[in-house]
Parts: C-alpha cells; sequence; structure tokens
C-alpha cells in the first residue's frame, strides 16, 4: 500500500473533522496534493459508515483522475470539482468539503456565507455557487451527453453531470480568477443547498478554515437573534454605520 504516512495524515483530519461536528453521515470528502502530483483522497461511502476510516478508505489519483492505487471505494461523485480546483489553483495543496450544519444553512438559500468574524476576514468572500441538482439530473437522463469522467470516481453520470454541466464553468469564472490569493490565505465557497469547500495549501490549514468557515456561519446566524434578523458583517462596524447599529439591537442586549 503506497503513501501510507499520507493515509495516516488523512485518517486523524478526518477524526479531528468528526470530533468537531463538521463531518455528518450525509456526505462529504477530503484530498491532498501528493508531493508527486498525484492525489490521495477519501474513498465514497465513509460518510455512511459514520466515517470509521482505516487507511484502506483512500484512492490514489493521477490529476486527469485515473487509478493511481485503489485500496478501497472508488472516489466520491465530487471527485471532479476537486480535480479541477487543483488544476485551477497551483497552490492548491488540499481540500475539504463537508455537509456541515451552519454554513449549508445558508447553502440551501444560495445565500454567500457572511465574514462577520475576525477569523473569516482571511477569506474575502466566500460566493456560493448555483445549480439545480434535481433539474440537471433530470435533463441528463432524458437527454444524455458524453462526459469526460475521472475512472477513479462512482460511475454516476446524472450525478457527474451537475459538476461538470454546472459546476465547472462556475469555478473558472468565480474561483480559478483567485489562484493569486493562495499565496496568502485559503479560499471557501458553498454549493447550492449541498455543502461547503475550503481549498488551502496544506490539510491542517485546509480543515482549519473550514472550522473557520462555519464559526462565521454560525456566529452570523446567533446574530439575527439579537437584532431581530440583521447580519452585520465587519465591514459595517465603522463610526457612520454605528448609529443604525445601535437602533438594531434590542435596549437590553446593548445596555
Amino acid at each position: 500500500m503506497r503513501y501510507e504516512t499520507a493515509r495516516q495524515h488523512l485518517t486523524q483530519v478526518l477524526g479531528d473533522l468528526r470530533t468537531w461536528e463538521v463531518l455528518n453521515p450525509a456526505g462529504g470528502a477530503v484530498s491532498v496534493r501528493l508531493p508527486d502530483g498525484n492525489i490521495l483522497m477519501s474513498a465514497t461511502r465513509l460518510a455512511f459508515d459514520r466515517w470509521n476510516v482505516s487507511l484502506r478508505d483512500f484512492i490514489v489519483l493521477a490529476p486527469d483522475g485515473a487509478i493511481v492505487e485503489q485500496t478501497g471505494g472508488l472516489g466520491a461523485s465530487g471527485t471532479p470539482m476537486h480535480l479541477d480546483l487543483y488544476r485551477m489553483l497551483p497552490r492548491a495543496g488540499a481540500i475539504v468539503h463537508t455537509h456541515a450544519p451552519y454554513s449549508l444553512a445558508f447553502a440551501s438559500l444560495g445565500l454567500p456565507v457572511p465574514t462577520v468574524t475576525n477569523r473569516a476576514d482571511m477569506f474575502g468572500e466566500i460566493p456560493c455557487l448555483h445549480a439545480d441538482d434535481s433539474t440537471v439530473k433530470a435533463g441528463f437522463l432524458d437527454n444524455p451527453v458524453p462526459l469526460d469522467m475521472p475512472e477513479g470516481m462512482v460511475q454516476r453520470p446524472d450525478v457527474a453531470a451537475v459538476t461538470l454541466l454546472e459546476y465547472r464553468p462556475q469555478l473558472e469564472k468565480v474561483i480559478a480568477p483567485r489562484a493569486a490569493e493562495m499565496e496568502r490565505h485559503g479560499l471557501a465557497f458553498t454549493l447550492y443547498r449541498h455543502g461547503a469547500f475550503t481549498v488551502g495549501r496544506q490539510m491542517e490549514e485546509t480543515a482549519d478554515l473550514m472550522l473557520r468557515l462555519e464559526e462565521s456561519a454560525r456566529t452570523a446566524l446567533l446574530q439575527t437573534q439579537l437584532t431581530g434578523g440583521v447580519i452585520y458583517p465587519n465591514r459595517l462596524y465603522q463610526a457612520e454605520h454605528m448609529a443604525s447599529v445601535d437602533a438594531a439591537i434590542p435596549a437590553q442586549v446593548s445596555s
């Protein structure tokens, strides 16, 4: 079995993410770019197994998605997005995808996650990419088109169509132009009604980015309990805005 040290590392990170309650049986995946350029990725169905991970529960892919070594299942349906992100972002070293609850609340409405904590300021924008999964899948099943599906992923063309036909162009337009930001910090985005992605230079950073993202989403939702439904990103806390902020906060909270 190749890349045993990297497998041990990813197993530990997955355990941490489960402990921090950002992984759940709804799905998700992690991957890391290895020194030789290959991609080590968690195998499909791990979520259904409650993220009880062994060293064999990974697949090694070439940058084009060909199988280098398969000791467990295939890559999940999001495999093309991982491969696209590594191709578009040369500094990307690791990717974490989860269905964490607070960022998913924003994604369920197609809303970007606001950066309301200082730990999230590093992200800049946290966009939500949009695709209507059910409509795309139904349309593909009615009128299939050829898809360039990676060898090392679950062979479900209708699911892959959402990524390849809808999300890939959005990654090229929204995420790829931000490649230079990876010299300073990682990136984050969500998928409509699906979940969150963070992209960092190495795995510890990328896992921490997911925690920062979820923390900001959670805090934004808690803000609404204090303000009567209004979210105040950091940029609003300036002198010219303080009067409107104070007016929005109930007297018993601001006193």
